[in-house]
């Protein structure tokens, strides 16, 4: 009993020991599949200062695929100091996501990375996180570059840490972002616009503030919208135009846009979001890519200008009988597609409509199931009788006294089963019996009826 006692004990001293001594160096040092990582970090001023006090965190650790790929598309080059430091800052996220609290709806949660010169966002840069399609747990970053987490839900001292198979971009800034996004006909707006000229110094004055959503429109309809405007358009007034797409002192991340919200831009005027059909509206203009993380913010590409003269929304939705355009304009017609991709030919039947037709062709089925049984039955029942034993054999007339006799074979004088005694040539024409009325018994109601012939 007393040997007992002291082995309770002791798994309750086990139990009371802290579990979470393994603390966030601890796993980077011991995981093979680190051991680069872990390299680049032993004896930095960022491991010292950043991660043995890193407490409330998720940790997102390049495996060490992920580096040599890296340092293999940078020609053989190994990160700098300052890169390496702004990488793992940026790979430190402020607060605790088990996998478990991924979900197809991006979260977009602030990093360590708060050094200008990577990053002008109050609070730290943003990571994205998300479950893609096929539920794998994934880590969006600049550019939309894609890292897929390949370890997860390492718990250790303060907080939690994934080892993912691809290095995380840091976000650059929104002029650098327009060519490696290929948002090609944005440019040629740009430059007919002339907002490229190096007087108009509003642009580069919107493009360095913090905490910016850019709309920025990319489309072949944007640029021949934008060629109409340039027409009869001022530069004081392109000016207007450039200012309107830009919402200072919000970052304005697609879960944190709902239905109907307002959003104050550099010009002056409101945008209003709106969602139809699963997507998403500035004004009537839909959002066709959300949420490149930039530098200094967030872009979200639109398919056509934005117009603080017209602050319509998107068309209303198109019924089921409509039929679509074939015309191609110059006016923002996206409300119509995204629309009609969520009809179907039933959705506007109720459910006892719907209980009503599987019922009636279950019943159809079945009838058109005992025809056919009945129609199979009448052709055997055919295909046994008499009539069809010489099927195939030709029809032959042979005049007899009492009218033409039709047989069939190859018997002309016995007439197919007839003795040649019980067959002779006809000596006169063929004289058709006396036309008799039909025998019409008489019913009454209190008799039943009797055949004469039969009496």
């Amino acid at each position: 009993m007393e040997l007992l006692r002291i082995q309770n004990l002791w798994w309750l001293l086990i139990l009371a020991t802290p579990v979470w001594s393994i603390g966030l160096l601890d796993v980077l040092d011991s995981y093979p599949e680190l051991s680069i990582l872990w390299s680049y970090l032993n004896g930095t001023a960022t491991k010292n200062n950043l991660l043995s006090k890193a407490n409330n965190f998720t940790f997102l650790a390049p495996s060490n695929d992920a580096i040599q790929k890296l340092i293999y598309t940078s020609y053989n080059q190994t990160l700098s100091t300052d890169t390496f430091q702004a990488l793992t800052q940026y790979s430190l996220l402020q607060g605790g996501f088990p996998t478990l609290s991924f979900s197809d709806t991006p979260q977009f949660i602030p990093s360590n990375l708060k050094n200008a010169t990577y990053a002008n966002v109050t609070g730290g840069q943003a990571v994205e996180l998300v479950k893609n399609s096929d539920g794998k747990s994934q880590v969006v970053t600049g550019n939309k570059n894609i890292s897929t987490i390949s370890t997860s839900d390492i718990v250790c001292t303060g907080g939690i840490v994934h080892i993912i198979d691809d290095v995380m971009s840091i976000p650059i800034s929104a002029v650098d972002e327009i060519p490696a996004a290929h948002l090609d006909y944005f440019v040629q707006i740009l430059n007919n616009g002339g907002f490229l000229n190096a007087a108009n110094s509003y642009v580069d004055a919107v493009l360095g503030i913090p905490d910016v959503t850019f709309f920025i429109p990319n489309s072949a309809q944007a640029l021949n919208t934008g060629n109409l405007l340039k027409q009869n358009t001022s530069s004081d007034a392109f000016r207007t135009l450039f200012e309107y797409h830009v919402v200072t002192g919000f970052v304005g991340y697609s879960p944190l846009l709902g239905d109907g919200m307002q959003l104050k831009t550099a010009q002056g005027g409101n945008l209003t979001i709106r969602m139809q059909g699963g997507d998403m509206y500035v004004n009537a203009a839909k959002v066709t890519t959300s949420d490149y993380i930039i530098a200094n913010g967030v872009v979200h590409v639109i398919d056509d200008l934005l117009n603080p003269n017209n602050t319509a929304g998107p068309p209303p939705p198109t019924s089921m009988t409509s039929q679509p355009s074939q015309t191609a304009t110059s006016t923002p017609t996206a409300a119509a597609t995204p629309a009609a991709k969520h009809f179907s030919s039933s959705s506007g039947l109720s459910t006892g409509a719907k209980a009503g037709i599987g019922v009636g062709a279950a019943i159809g089925g079945i009838l058109l199931l005992i025809c056919l049984i009945l129609l199979f039955r009448s052709k055997r029942v055919q295909r046994d009788s008499p009539s069809f034993l010489h099927v195939g054999q030709p029809m032959s007339d042979v005049p007899t006294t009492i009218g033409t006799y039709r047989y069939r074979g190859n018997d002309p004088t016995g007439m197919q089963g007839m003795k040649d005694s019980e067959y002779s040539e006809p000596t006169s024409a063929v004289t058709p019996p006396a036309q008799q009325s039909p025998l019409v018994p008489e019913r009454s109601p209190n008799h039943r009826f009797v055949d004469p012939s039969r009496q």
